[in-house]
């Protein structure tokens, strides 16, 4: 998974609030010292359908570090809930080769990772 480089940004509006999530080495390891999953792991796992969504709400609050250092839980929840396509884009944006070598997806750029696993 990992590039050349990694590291990514999104905007997305909110309940009439703009945010910027950042997904670089910092949001990885903030993920891991949150959840103690290894996160490079973890996103494949989640591409594939096999994340909880505690952990996707996690990852999000992680990503939202950066530039929000007050975000919490719930601001995370409620931008997960608003846009579910959220984290793929910030793994492609964190790592422009890696989107180059996938296909695109069918329902395009904002297509959300899949359904998360219970749990």
């Amino acid at each position: 998974m990992m590039a050349n480089r990694f590291k990514g940004e999104v905007d997305i509006d909110c309940e009439g609030s703009r945010y910027t999530l950042r997904m670089d080495m910092l949001a990885l390891a903030a993920f891991e010292d949150a959840t103690g999953e290894n996160a490079l792991s973890w996103a494949e796992a989640a591409e594939g359908g096999q994340a909880a969504v505690g952990d996707m709400i996690e990852m999000i609050r992680c990503t939202l570090a950066r530039h929000h250092p007050e975000a919490d839980y719930r601001l995370a929840g409620d931008i997960l809930s608003e846009d579910p396509g959220v984290l793929l884009r910030l793994f492609r944006a964190a790592s422009p080769e890696l989107a180059e070598t996938e296909d695109e997806p069918e329902d395009g750029p904002g297509k959300p990772l899949p359904a998360p696993a219970a749990g």
